[in-house]
């Protein structure tokens, strides 16, 4: 014959309660273990970063680092003064490019305008003035190579200094003109 037990539904209560305890007590258990080691690991990861920076000031306070520290930091001293006088004379260079009035440009410019009956003797450039020294077989040459350089667009101001009929070689006349350039800006 088979026994009846009453108080079989709640045994299974206290069961239940008995295995959710086990649980909680489990999951607690791991989360202990958990912050134990990483407790653990930082706590050796600390001591050996601070054994490492023990180390690195005993090298930084070694007389010979101290040294080439100081070396290190006139060198660095250098870099930066050449660094300015590098900027200066860039700029400076720039500047003086962008003045340069001597090119190849002016100096083709100046030829295309030479009639065929003039001859140059010297031509001088001298800050923002040509001077052009030379001979022609007739004043007409002078005034037409005048006109010429005038109607160039750097040109400010052209005029005639002189010219001459006593040269040494008869028919020819030396002429004296100067050219005045516009500001390279």
């Amino acid at each position: 014959m088979k026994d009846l037990n009453f108080f079989e539904p709640y045994q299974g209560k206290k069961k239940e309660k008995t295995n959710a305890k086990i649980y909680i007590y489990g999951a607690m258990g791991i989360v202990g273990v958990l912050i134990v080691i990483t407790l653990t690991i930082n706590t050796v990861s600390i001591i050996m970063l601070n054994r490492s920076i023990e180390d690195y000031n005993k090298k930084l306070s070694n007389s010979q680092t101290q040294q080439e520290l100081k070396e290190a930091e006139d060198i660095n001293k250098q870099i930066t003064t050449l660094k300015q006088y590098d900027s200066a004379l860039t700029d400076v260079a720039v500047s003086v490019k962008e003045r340069d009035n001597v090119s190849d440009t002016l100096l083709n410019d100046i030829s295309s305008t030479v009639p065929s009956e003039v001859s140059f003797k010297n031509l001088d450039i001298e800050n923002n003035t040509v001077s052009i020294k030379g001979v022609s077989t007739n004043r007409t040459a002078v005034a037409e190579l005048k006109h010429n350089l005038s109607e160039l667009s750097n040109m400010q101001d052209v005029y005639v200094n002189s010219i001459d009929n006593s040269s040494a070689v008869e028919g020819e006349y030396s002429f004296d003109i100067k050219c005045v350039l516009k500001d390279v800006e």
